[in-house]
């Protein structure tokens, strides 16, 4: 009598079968890319948060309102939006090749605003570099990295979030908006990652 121990070739497949399918059942419920784009949505909140509170700070510590950097200033606006930068040097806001972008075609923008692209070289950006150390450790930069819509570097000359002053009439009287231009979970303007004080 013959006594062979182990599996067949064919137990051995359908085992392997229903392994490779309960990992594929799990990769799918787990949505490894969703998770990811929630962590950097959470940072991205946590980073609004953080900016408006060294703003706000500023303020409260010099008794006036808070404009930025000269050369590109916090400017009071009902329709246009500013993006951070922490160097405004080489920016030239009407000349396509070198200005900021906040989403795709700016669209990460609250609806009814945009960037000032037709003023001065520096219209587009609010330059807040001064800000650190002493109110928050640096401006942060977006943790996506690149804009996901033009590939265009986040860095020094693009955080990755913008800033609305209010004008000091009508809905927002003066009030400070910081946003992502970037957020991953919501597909439509606005974005949705946005603190206003």
């Amino acid at each position: 009598m013959k006594n062979n121990k182990g599996f067949t070739l064919i137990e051995l497949l359908i085992v392997i079968g229903i392994i490779g399918f309960l990992a594929a059942a799990i990769l799918v419920a787990v949505d490894p890319v969703k998770r990811i784009q929630e962590a950097r949505d959470a940072r991205r909140w946590s980073e609004t948060n953080a900016l408006l509170n060294a703003i706000l700070n500023k303020q409260v510590d010099g008794r006036a309102k808070y404009t930025g950097v000269a050369g590109a200033l916090i400017v009071q606006s009902a329709s246009y939006a500013q993006v951070i930068v922490t160097d405004h040097s080489t920016h030239s806001c009407s000349t396509p090749a070198t200005s900021v972008m906040c989403g795709a075609l700016d669209a990460g923008l609250p609806a009814g605003y945009t960037l000032n692209k037709t003023g001065a070289n520096t219209a587009c950006v609010a330059d807040l570099g001064d800000l650190a150390p002493t109110y928050i450790a640096q401006i942060p930069q977006d943790p996506g990295g690149a804009s996901p819509a033009t590939g265009y570097a986040i860095g020094v000359k693009n955080s990755g979030y913008y800033i609305i002053y209010g004008v000091d009439s009508g809905s927002n009287i003066g009030r400070i908006t910081i946003g992502s231009c970037w957020a991953e979970q919501t597909a439509t303007a606005p974005r949705g990652i946005s603190v206003t004080r």
